[in-house]
């Protein structure tokens, strides 16, 4: 899911950012104006450190929180319990199953 996010918000981030500079008031982030900063086009150096700090942050938190779920009884690996448009919640189980095969065959 993450590796889906990261390739969707990569060109995303391109397309988008110079716009929501000029709206927000803030500086163009992009490398020449045109490449999402990274290790390969350069640029890190401007994004702020507390940025990745919090990136950090909030990768160990919700890492942890998978930890700390109980394992034992229906518990299904991976399933962290986001919900937040009742895909899940409350369906039959021929429902859930084929949920879970889509997601399983689409990433």
């Amino acid at each position: 899911r993450l590796a889906m996010l990261a390739a969707a918000g990569w060109p995303v981030s391109e397309l988008a950012q110079p716009y929501l500079s000029k709206l927000l008031g803030a500086p163009d982030l992009l490398v020449n104006g045109e490449q999402a900063p990274s290790i390969l086009n350069g640029g890190l150096d401007k994004i702020n450190p507390l940025f990745f700090m919090a990136i950090v942050a909030f990768s160990a938190i919700v890492e942890a929180t998978a930890l700390k779920m109980d394992t034992t009884g229906d518990y299904i690996p991976g399933d962290l319990g986001f919900d937040p448009f009742s895909l899940y919640t409350g369906k039959n189980e021929a429902v859930k199953r084929d949920l879970e095969l889509k997601e399983l065959n689409n990433g």
